[in-house]
């Protein structure tokens, strides 16, 4: 039997080779208990330029001298005479060392070769070993593990990339099978990399968006890399916004897709937000450009009017017949009606815009409050010979804030005063229905063209009519009707037809307590 030599002594002797400059030569141990053998395949060995440790003959030998020397390669006996086998002696050896492993048997039909297998040996020679088998085996042997460690290294070193760069990665093939992930990839999405690896990229992407993913694989295969966006869920159910720059990384078994992916969702997110505020911006620019567009235009006319009829009074007051001062004086009443009017819906436009009037909701009969607003405009209806009325039930309550509901109530009644002829109607009423009161304010005077009917609650665009007896509008009433519509959570509509007239529908919350009797 042959035993170790002291380890110290072949620790040294590489040492002073490495001082010296010199080749260090590839260490092979040798485990085998027929001495006679084991000598000839030292001496073989030796001869071919490698170092030959002193050969042992049992496996705990073979795994203490492994341990300490750490050969560079082991022949070892598969079927050795102790109670540790050489099968034994290479799993023990395995664990603690990455050392390739060649196995010497007696005879090719070894019972215990498919034993060995599981042990991932490097070699299997029949004994009596030939020079050739063995010098060829030894090569290929040191060769295919040399590979293996840079293989492994260069395996290390791509898994220490990926796992360490901020982007999820997901490799699957063209059937959308995953093969494999990173942990961002994981974390991102919620699952653990067994739930993921084996699985369909249907487990979380969004159905609405597989059909978008096949087609970007499609025009993959023509490419030498895309980058897309698509839309993915996390398992709790939330959706994410993905980047995903994709190519092929491999031919074999149909292509290899490499996916990185980022989630973008705070980046739509921002988008949407800077999109929300340019459209923010927009309603401003045309809020502003409405409000000059009145002062320049609409304010700028009954104010001139009003100066020439002034300056005519100042200059020909003795000398006009009275008749013609009663019409100037009639204009001028005129005139100051629409400014006051225009005014009043400016300051409130103006308030509402800057959040500073006060949405303040109380309960309200709402037959009083139209009736008031009716009888402010009997003097203007009646000099346009015009009848006005309510139909609105007494005991209806609503919930409303009273300044905003007036402003609504006055800007309807003004407008269907202004566009019904002469000797025409004027016609307010309401009706409730689940849990909403709807108000109807209808004239029988010009009607409103559908284009038309399309511009007038629209801020950008200029909807103000001229009326039937050339009364000015601004176009800016309705749409303090519709913002103050939507404060109270409604909505406002109209319906109408050229020569037959209009109405006009605002939809309110009811007051489910009625006015008492």
């Amino acid at each position: 039997m042959c035993g170790n030599d002291d380890s110290s002594r072949h620790t040294n002797f590489n040492k002073q080779k490495q001082m010296n400059g010199m080749k260090i030569k590839k260490r092979v141990l040798i485990v085998e208990d027929d001495a006679l053998l084991a000598m000839g395949v030292e001496d073989m060995v030796t001869r071919f330029g490698y170092h030959a440790l002193s050969p042992v003959a049992t496996g705990a030998e073979a795994v203490a001298t492994a341990q300490a020397m750490r050969p560079d390669l082991v022949l070892m006996d598969i079927n050795l005479a102790d109670q540790m086998t050489g099968i034994n002696a290479a799993e023990r050896i395995q664990t603690f060392a990455d050392i390739p492993i060649i196995y010497l048997s007696g005879h090719s039909g070894d019972p215990m070769l498919e034993q060995a297998k599981l042990t991932r040996p490097y070699g299997y020679l029949v004994k009596p070993v030939t020079e050739v088998e063995l010098k060829a085996c030894l090569e290929m042997a040191l060769y295919r593990h040399s590979m293996d460690k840079k293989l492994h290294q260069s395996e290390e070193r791509y898994r220490s990339i990926v796992e360490n760069i901020n982007d999820a990665l997901i490799i699957h093939d063209f059937e959308n099978k995953i093969l494999d992930t990173n942990e961002n990839a994981c974390l991102m999405l919620g699952y653990g990399r067994k739930e993921l690896v084996g699985s369909n990229l249907e487990l979380f992407l969004r159905p609405d968006n597989v059909s978008h993913y096949h087609e970007q694989m499609a025009a993959l295969r023509d490419s030498s890399g895309i980058v897309f966006e698509t839309e993915c869920a996390h398992r709790d159910g939330t959706v994410l916004a993905l980047e995903v720059s994709a190519k092929i990384v491999s031919d074999e078994l149909g292509g290899f897709v490499q996916c990185f992916g980022r989630d973008i969702s705070e980046r739509r997110k921002h988008q949407e937000e800077i999109k929300q505020k340019n459209r923010e911006l927009q309603e401003i620019i045309a809020a502003k450009d409405k409000f000059f567009s009145i002062i320049s235009h609409d304010l700028k006319s009954p104010l001139s009017g009003f100066m020439i009829l002034t300056r005519m009074l100042s200059e020909e007051f003795s000398t006009l017949p009275l008749k013609d001062l009663r019409e100037m004086a009639r204009q001028l009443a005129h005139s100051t009606e629409n400014i006051v009017s225009l005014l009043e819906n400016l300051l409130e436009w103006s308030l509402h815009q800057q959040g500073v009037m006060a949405y303040e909701p109380v309960s309200l009969p709402l037959t009083d409050l139209v009736q008031r607003n009716i009888d402010l405009f009997q003097t203007l209806a009646r000099d346009k010979k015009i009848t006005l009325a309510s139909n609105v039930p007494t005991r209806l309550k609503i919930q409303a804030d009273k300044l905003m509901l007036d402003t609504i109530i006055r800007n309807l009644l003004s407008n269907a005063i202004k566009f019904s002829m002469s000797g025409g109607k004027g016609n307010i009423s309401a009706v409730c229905k689940n849990g909403q009161v709807t108000l109807a304010v209808q004239d029988n005077g010009m009607g409103i063209c559908s284009e038309a009917v399309k511009e007038l609650f629209v801020m950008n665009q200029k909807s103000s009519r001229l009326g039937t007896d050339g009364e000015l509008g601004t176009g800016l009433g309705l749409l303090l009707c519709k913002e103050f519509a939507q404060q109270h959570g409604g909505k406002i509509w109209v319906e109408s037809a050229l020569g037959i007239g209009s109405t006009f529908f605002v939809s309110l919350p009811v007051d489910p307590c009625p006015v008492a009797e």
